[in-house]
């Protein structure tokens, strides 16, 4: 990988801050969970378990466009580190 640009290195990587990542798993959490239902409650009253399955799996492609790239919003609050201290030599 170190063989392409550092600009298509850094996608795959996926780098975004702790604040986000935890509201991003709340969000999740959530989505699958009234996924869950409303697919279960549209195929019980409708008799189908094909449309149950395929509004769980639309839910969850949108789910997962926006959770899995490093979307800019993912990357509102950064991590600052402190600067390196340099070792005193004696």
């Amino acid at each position: 990988m170190n063989q392409l640009p550092l600009s298509v290195q850094k996608v795959p990587e996926g780098k975004i801050d702790p604040k986000s990542q935890y509201a991003l798993e709340q969000i999740a959490q959530i989505v699958l969970i009234a996924l869950t239902l409303v697919s279960f409650v549209l195929s019980y009253f409708s008799s189908s378990v094909i449309l149950g399955l395929e509004v769980f799996l639309a839910g969850l492609v949108l789910l997962l466009i926006m959770a899995v790239p490093p979307w800019p919003y993912l990357n509102r609050h950064p991590v600052k580190f402190l600067p390196a201290r340099k070792l005193h030599q004696s």
